[in-house]
């Protein structure tokens, strides 16, 4: 109330002071032409908001009751064998267990020599068929515990809520057991592709990828390969967009963002704590990071963006519908309303995020040198040395250097008009009647950015249902899919590889 009344306030003095500079009749127009404005973009947002009633909750069915109960062991059996990035023994150990659960896929198909430690599959077709082939990607390797665990994270138990837990439930051991479970049903039903069909699983993601989908992708560049389309993990299905319990949608990453390490390393005055200079190193270093926190860089609108928000406008509060509805007026508007929406503000700007951060090595010594590692997630439009130059800037004035540990530049945007985008989405539809398909660009890298020289059409989505509390337990505690969730994953893969 206490704003409303300031601003009636601002807006009466506002109107005098314009009045005695202006004349009240230039000012009257003004004003009139101001509400016709508000007036239709409300009209704008409320009609926008009107699909929100036409939508309804996310329209569960059953998977095979068969197919998803042998996808459940399967996984559970998946899980319980550790294979944290780096561990040789465990990733040899999981290649066997593949195997030995799919002998009628990998007795049909041909195992590859691809990258030593990774598993490459590839699926005849007619030898005739002049068909660009399709590649479905995923990883067996899995970040390391953690803590806050209340079970065992390898023990992969199936809980009497029907969920299977533990590490690689949903990051990705899931895509791959998925894609298996769909290719050994297939054949068992006697399906043969129309084209060649490649797997690739890589053993090394979750550092980049280096020795795993880099060699596989330099593999296929040197047969001439050239994909039509290439599905990895990414975005999923959510059951509240916006939280809105009558808006889920398919989230599909059509882009990733660059990921982009730089050291920051301030210098100070070593000696005891009990003397100390007027700023330290750590005190720079402080003064370095909320700089960068306080001037993130310059937003923008792409795109697939655009897109993204006006398709899920309906789901959105009345403030954020409208900025989004009344689009480009209102994108200075846009950039702020949404600036504070973690899901959102990273699809518009390049972050910044200070992570690892090391100084003194006892509590009463002034350290000589301070260092933090800052994490950029590069937007679409900037380069890794463009924002090393913005961030140079910000610090100029202070003793502080930046080296660039790791750079990922930002991947290419796939297509939303191809055929493979809209048979993804036809079988997302025959699957799921009425959910809408949302193009998105996600912040986390995935080893397709690799496959970016063979195949221009790489999409990202893996065909789980998920809210927000089970995405965010990715490489957090307690990881895990529900049975029938992987079962319905199942049949979709199923879907998509003979749609495509």
């Amino acid at each position: 109330m206490t704003a409303l009344k300031n601003f009636y306030a601002w807006l009466v003095i506002a109107r005098s002071n314009l009045v005695a500079r202006y004349g009240a009749a230039v000012i009257l127009i003004f004003f009139v032409f101001l509400a016709a404005c508000l007036v239709t973009g409300g009209i704008k947002t409320l009609l926008a908001g009107r699909h929100l009633k036409r939508s309804s909750p996310l329209k569960r069915y059953s998977p095979d009751p068969a197919l998803a109960s042998h996808a459940a062991d399967s996984l559970s059996m998946a899980i319980q064998i550790p294979t944290v990035t780096g561990d040789k023994d465990g990733l040899e150990h999981f290649r066997r267990f593949l195997k030995e659960r799919y002998p009628q896929v990998f007795g049909r198909l041909n195992l590859l020599s691809a990258a030593e430690g990774s598993i490459v599959l590839r699926w005849r077709g007619p030898r005739e068929s002049k068909e660009e082939p399709l590649l479905f990607c995923g990883h067996m390797d899995v970040v390391p515990v953690g803590d806050d665990w209340d079970c065992d994270p390898f023990g992969g138990i199936i809980d009497d809520e029907g969920f299977i837990v533990g590490r690689g439930a949903i990051d990705c051991k899931n895509v791959v057991i998925g894609l298996m479970e769909a290719v050994d049903s297939l054949l068992a039903e006697g399906y043969a592709p129309t084209r060649d069909i490649y797997f690739a699983f890589g053993h090394d993601e979750e550092i980049g990828g280096p020795e795993g989908a880099a060699k596989i992708s330099e593999f296929f560049q040197k047969r001439g390969l050239h994909f039509a389309a290439v599905v990895d993990e990414g975005g999923y299905i959510v059951e509240e967009l916006f939280g809105r319990k009558r808006f889920p949608a398919a989230m599909i990453g059509v882009g990733e963002k660059g990921c982009t390490y730089f050291r920051l390393k301030a210098t100070g005055r070593a000696g005891h704590s009990s003397m100390p200079p007027k700023h330290t190193a750590v005190g720079v270093l402080s003064e370095a990071i909320c700089r960068l926190e306080a001037a993130p860089p310059r937003a923008r609108l792409l795109d697939v963006v655009d897109v993204n928000m006006r398709l899920s406008a309906p789901a959105m509060r009345f403030i954020h519908r409208f900025t989004v509805c009344n689009l480009p007026l209102s994108q200075p508007l846009l950039y702020k309303v949404f600036g504070n929406i973690p899901t959102v503000n990273p699809m518009l700007r390049t972050t910044l995020a200070a992570t690892q951060i090391s100084g003194s090595q006892a509590p009463n010594i002034l350290p000589g040198e301070a260092t933090c590692v800052i994490n950029a997630r590069i937007l679409q439009g900037d380069t890794p040395a463009g924002i090393k130059k913005y961030i140079e800037s910000l610090l100029e004035d202070l003793p502080v250097e930046v080296e660039t540990m790791l750079e990922i530049p930002a991947s290419k945007i796939a297509s939303t008009e191809s055929p493979q985008y809209k048979k993804l989405c036809d079988v997302i539809e025959a699957k799921y009647p009425g959910l809408p398909c949302i193009p998105g660009i996600q912040s986390v890298t995935t080893d397709s950015r690799h496959y970016e020289p063979l195949c221009d059409n790489i999409y990202k989505f893996m065909p789980f249902v998920m809210d927000s509390a089970l995405y965010d337990r990715m490489h957090n505690s307690r990881e895990r899919i529900g049975v029938n969730c992987l079962g319905l994953g199942v049949e979709f893969y199923k879907a998509l590889i003979q749609e495509l």
